[in-house]
C-alpha cells in the first residue's frame, strides 16, 4: 500500500500561500512606512497596488525555484532570512541593501551575540522556524518535469501578466510615489536582501580575479632620519560609531569630553564619513578614491594609505579591537587584541578599549630588526560605541550619566536611557584618548609624537524612531554620517616638520570629510607622493 499521501497541494498554491504570508507579515516596517508617507484612507488604491505587486513579485521569485529537489529547501532560506530581516526592520528601523548585507557579512560571532534575544527567537520561530515546519510537512503534488515546466511557465506568466496590470492600472500614482519615497524599496522583504545579495554576488563576479595593483610606490620621506633629531612616533585611533554630535568639543550640552578638552587639541567639528557601516567606511578612509568614486571593488583591487606609508619606510602596526580591519590591514602587521581576553580588560569575550594600549610602550620600543626604520606608525582600531549593547563598551566607573540602557533591546528603553549609555561610552572614548596622548607625552623625549582620531561613521539613537547604523546613504540622518576628527601635535612634531599649528587650527570649521584622511595622513606623515592630492591634504598650505 502507498505512503504517498492522497491530498497533496499543488506547488502553485504553495508558493502563493509563501509569498502572501510573506507579503502580509514580513513587510510590516514597509507597510508602516508607507502610512507614515501617505495614509491608506487617503489612497486605498495606492497600498492595494503595492500589495498586489510585492506579492506577484514575491511568487514570481519563489516560482523560479518550485522544483521538486530544491523548492522545500530554498523556500525554508527565503523564509528563515526574511523572518530575520523582518526582526532587524521592525525592531532597528534598518533599511537593507546591498552595503547593509556586506557588514552583516562581516560581522563576527561575538557581534552577532550582542544582538540576540528573546525577542528575536520568538520573531524568528514565529515567522520562520514554524512556517519552515509547516512547509516541510505539507505534502506537494509536482507534475513530471517537462508538464511542471509547462505549468511553470503558465504560473509565472499568470503572475506577471497580474503584477504588470496593476502597475499599468495605477501606473501613475504608483510611479510618483516610488520616485519620492525610493529608499522604502529596501523595505520590501523579500527583494530588498535578495537583490542586495544579487549586487554584491555580481560586483564580485565582474571583478574576476582580484589582482591588487600598488599605490603610492614613489612615496618617500620629505625629511629622512638624517635630517631629524627623532624618529616620528604617530597614532591613528580609529573610533567606531561615535557621532560627533555627542561630542562635547562640538557643542553637545553634556560634558563628555572633560579630558580632552584639557588637552592642546585641534577639533574638526564639521567632517562627513565615507559610508554608514564598518565595511564600507573603513576600506573606503584609507583608500585613495573619493566616496562618490570609492566601490567594494576598488577597495579590494588597490592598494590603500598603510600601504603607501610602508613604501615610505615607516614601521607599521594594527592593533584591532574590534571585528578586523576589513581587509585594509592584509599586508601590514596585525594584532587582535580581542582574542588574547587579557583578564584586567575583558569580561566574557567583550574587551574595553584599554586593551589597546596594553603594553603599547613593549610594542613601540620592540626590537624591529637591523635596517628597520625607527619611525613608526601605529593604528588602534576602538570597539568604541559599537552597539546596540552600548553599556559593555566601558567599565562600571565611566557610568555618569543614568539610567542607562543595559540591553541589545533598545526599543524597550527610554530615549534617555539609551543616549545615558551611549555617552557613557563617550566619556570612555575621551579618557582612552587622554591616555593615548598621555603615552605620547611621555615618549616625546626620544620620539616627535602625533595622534589622530577619527571614527568610522556615526550613529541613530531614537531619532525618528531609527536605531544603530547601515543606512543608505542617501536618506541617512546626519547622526548617522557625522563623525568626530580630533588630532594633538607634540611640540616637537610641529617644530620638525615646520607646521603652522593656528593655520591647521583655522581649518576646525571647514566642511571636510573621510576623503582628506588618505592626503592629509601623508601630510602629518611626512610623505611625498603622486598620489597625494594638495586640495584634500588640511597641512599642504599650513607648513
Amino acid at each position: 500500500m502507498s505512503n504517498t499521501p492522497r491530498f497533496r497541494l499543488p506547488v502553485w498554491l504553495v508558493t502563493l500561500l509563501i509569498s502572501l504570508f510573506i507579503t502580509v507579515l514580513g513587510n510590516f516596517s514597509f507597510w508602516k512606512g508607507m502610512d507614515k508617507a501617505t495614509s491608506f484612507s487617503d489612497s486605498p488604491l495606492l497600498f492595494i497596488s503595492f500589495f498586489v505587486v510585492i506579492l506577484m513579485l514575491t511568487n514570481f521569485l519563489l516560482s523560479l525555484i518550485s522544483f521538486k529537489p530544491l523548492f522545500k529547501i530554498v523556500a525554508s532560506i527565503i523564509i528563515l532570512a526574511s523572518a530575520f530581516a523582518a526582526y532587524f526592520m521592525d525592531n532597528y528601523a534598518v533599511m537593507i541593501d546591498s552595503s547593509m548585507i556586506q557588514n552583516t557579512l562581516a560581522t563576527d560571532v561575538h557581534e552577532a551575540g550582542e544582538l540576540f534575544s528573546f525577542r528575536l527567537v520568538v520573531t524568528v520561530f514565529l515567522l520562520g522556524v514554524l512556517p519552515v515546519f509547516v512547509l516541510f510537512k505539507t505534502p506537494i503534488r509536482y507534475q513530471p518535469f517537462f508538464k511542471g515546466l509547462l505549468y511553470k511557465v503558465v504560473a509565472i506568466t499568470l503572475t506577471l501578466i497580474v503584477m504588470v496590470g496593476t502597475l499599468y492600472i495605477n501606473y501613475q500614482e504608483i510611479s510618483f510615489f516610488a520616485r519620492e519615497h525610493r529608499e522604502l524599496r529596501h523595505l520590501i522583504n523579500p527583494t530588498n536582501y535578495i537583490f542586495g545579495l544579487k549586487s554584491i554576488i555580481k560586483e564580485h563576479i565582474n571583478a574576476g580575479e582580484i589582482i591588487v595593483e600598488p599605490v603610492g610606490e614613489d612615496a618617500k620621506k620629505v625629511l629622512d632620519e638624517s635630517q631629524r633629531d627623532k624618529p616620528a612616533l604617530v597614532i591613528l585611533v580609529l573610533g567606531e560609531t561615535a557621532r560627533a554630535m555627542n561630542f562635547s568639543l562640538n557643542g553637545y550640552s553634556r560634558d563628555t569630553n572633560p579630558l580632552l578638552a584639557k588637552e592642546d587639541i585641534i577639533n574638526f567639528g564639521d567632517v562627513s564619513s565615507c559610508g554608514t557601516a564598518t565595511a564600507v567606511s573603513v576600506p573606503c578612509m584609507f583608500s585613495k578614491f573619493s566616496r562618490d568614486d570609492y566601490s567594494n571593488t576598488k577597495g579590494k583591487k588597490y592598494e590603500n594609505l598603510l600601504d603607501v606609508v610602508k613604501y615610505a619606510n615607516y614601521s607599521i602596526l594594527w592593533r584591532d579591537n574590534n571585528s578586523g580591519c576589513q581587509g585594509t590591514c592584509k599586508r601590514i602587521p596585525f594584532e587582535d587584541l580581542a582574542r588574547k581576553k587579557v583578564e584586567s580588560f575583558c569580561e566574557e569575550g567583550n574587551c574595553v578599549d584599554e586593551i589597546l594600549l596594553a603594553d603599547l610602550q613593549a610594542v613601540v620600543d620592540r626590537d624591529l630588526g637591523e635596517g628597520a626604520s625607527s619611525d613608526q606608525f601605529i593604528v588602534l582600531h576602538q570597539k568604541g560605541n559599537h552597539g546596540p549593547t552600548y553599556h559593555l563598551r566601558y567599565p562600571d566607573a565611566f557610568e555618569k550619566f543614568k539610567p542607562a540602557c543595559k540591553t541589545n533591546q533598545l526599543q524597550t528603553c527610554s530615549t534617555e536611557e539609551v543616549v545615558n549609555a551611549y555617552d557613557n561610552a563617550i566619556l570612555y572614548t575621551d579618557y582612552t584618548l587622554a591616555k593615548t596622548i598621555e603615552f605620547l607625552k611621555a615618549k616625546s623625549a626620544e620620539y616627535d609624537t602625533a595622534m589622530v582620531y577619527i571614527s568610522d561613521h556615526g550613529e541613530s539613537l531614537g531619532e525618528s524612531n531609527l536605531y544603530l547604523h547601515g543606512l543608505p546613504y542617501m536618506v541617512a540622518p546626519d547622526q548617522q554620517k557625522k563623525v568626530p576628527f580630533v588630532m594633538w601635535l607634540s611640540d616637537g612634531y610641529v617644530n620638525t616638520y615646520g607646521i603652522d599649528k593656528a593655520c591647521v587650527a583655522r581649518k576646525a570649521s571647514d566642511d571636510l570629510s573621510h576623503d582628506n584622511l588618505f592626503s592629509s595622513m601623508l601630510g602629518l606623515l611626512n610623505i611625498d607622493t603622486k598620489v597625494r592630492d594638495v586640495e584634500l591634504d588640511i597641512f599642504a598650505s599650513c607648513k
